[in-house]
């Protein structure tokens, strides 16, 4: 198996670790989080150092710290772990389904009951969060958190860091910008210019 490293320990990292142990290929060395002081997992220990000290022992991690709304400290945090040269694997939980025709970008994660459909594209780093549906050819840049059970109707585009909230049902055949929020329980039903806020 091989060893990767969780950076971060709050909600969104716990949701992360419990798809992670499902996958046979990869074992939990530790979780990197300098705001925690337990680890929230009993074996799994927490390892202190930063990232560009870590490099020397742990070469593969998962980025599991998530946003809401904010995408700029992720988004950092993305580059940082590419500048130092971190494998950075993507993961879908065997509780979701995804179309063997559609492509999941590196460090992204599709969580528990997650359904993607047939030609859908996600960038790297992106998150879609537990039962959200994610319809035929649609396009998902990187950095996005596609919350819980927020639905994405088919061929609509969505730039790169923007946050859809929960329960949130965007419309078919629109174009949404980078750096967009869609507030949650809205129905979108309209394009979106990048750097918009939706408010239901």
């Amino acid at each position: 198996m091989k060893n990767i490293l969780i950076i971060g320990g709050g909600g969104h990292a716990k949701s992360c670790i419990d798809v992670i142990l499902h996958d046979k290929e990869f074992s939990i060395s530790g979780i990197n989080d300098p705001k925690i002081s337990t680890s929230p997992f009993q074996d799994i220990p927490l390892i202190e150092g930063s990232l560009e000290e870590l490099f020397a022992s742990y070469k593969i991690v998962f980025l599991g710290i998530g946003f809401i709304k904010d995408a700029s400290s992720r988004k950092s945090l993305v580059k940082t772990i590419q500048q130092i040269g971190f494998t950075t694997p993507s993961f879908i939980s065997p509780f979701a389904y995804s179309s063997v025709d559609s492509k999941i970008g590196e460090g992204t994660i599709i969580m528990h009951q997650a359904l993607i459909n047939t030609h859908v594209t996600i960038g790297s780093f992106s998150i879609i969060n537990s039962q959200a549906l994610i319809e035929h050819d649609v396009q998902i840049g990187s950095n996005c958190h596609i919350s819980t059970g927020a639905v994405i109707n088919g061929s609509t585009t969505i730039g790169s860091n923007t946050f859809i909230g929960s329960n949130a049902v965007i419309g078919n055949n629109l174009t949404i910008g980078d750096n967009c929020t869609v507030q949650a329980g809205s129905f979108l039903n309209r394009s979106l210019d990048s750097n918009e806020i939706f408010k239901a």
